[in-house]
């Protein structure tokens, strides 16, 4: 009879020891899977969000550098002539077009894409009316001076509150993603305290057995 209750007391403990070697095993996996998702995060925070803010910033000094030299060859502050004002800003142009597809190659949430063919839109505007500053108005100051300070003053300032916007949503998404990193740096906290506690489950059982 004694030993018909120990072997059910053996039988109970193995069960129980091994229901929680289980559930540590478990809680492992999902540590595991949880430091893998915090990496995702990071790496996204780095190649989805600084690297398009870094983008945006150069950006932004491109456009800004193009304004501030045809501000300079309109109000005849510059000796530049049309054509090497004009391959001045093409260059700097082509250097906007490397920028945009390096951009576009970031992961875009759907405002980010709608903000960004907006961007694109704005650009082809006012790089059009850049053109017709330097080289179809090039001997009509007065012209140039109304078309600077009209139209093209206004889709600049668009190409700028544009640019602004996306630098706005880079900051909203990166916030988002650094919430969903603390998120589950504290589930990881928990599962964490939850191995401990299972592992000094079992210790104190196999001690309680044993004396």
């Amino acid at each position: 009879m004694e030993k018909s209750t120990n072997n059910r007391s053996t039988l109970r403990l193995t069960v129980l020891i091994a229901s929680l070697l289980g559930l540590i095993l478990t809680s492992i996996f999902l540590s595991r899977r949880s430091v893998n998702q915090i990496q995702e995060t990071s790496a996204s925070i780095y190649k989805d969000r600084l690297v398009p803010t870094a983008i945006i910033a150069s950006l932004n000094s491109k456009v800004y550098q193009k304004r501030l030299l045809l501000e300079s060859y309109v109000l005849g502050k510059t000796d530049s002539g049309g054509s090497v004002m004009g391959s001045t800003i093409n260059r700097l142009n082509r250097q906007i077009d490397s920028l945009l597809i390096e951009y576009d190659k970031t992961k875009l949430t759907s405002k980010e894409a709608g903000q960004y063919t907006l961007l694109k839109q704005r650009l082809s505007l006012y790089n059009q009316l850049e053109e017709e500053i330097t080289a179809k108005l090039v001997n009509q100051p007065k012209e140039q001076q109304a078309l600077f300070v009209g139209t093209a003053h206004t889709a600049f300032g668009q190409v700028a509150q544009t640019l602004t916007e996306l630098s706005s949503l880079q900051l909203t998404v990166g916030e988002r993603l650094l919430n969903q990193s603390r998120g589950q740096a504290n589930y990881m906290y928990v599962l964490t305290a939850l191995q401990i506690g299972l592992v000094l489950i079992v210790g104190l059982n196999l001690f309680w057995q044993r004396y």
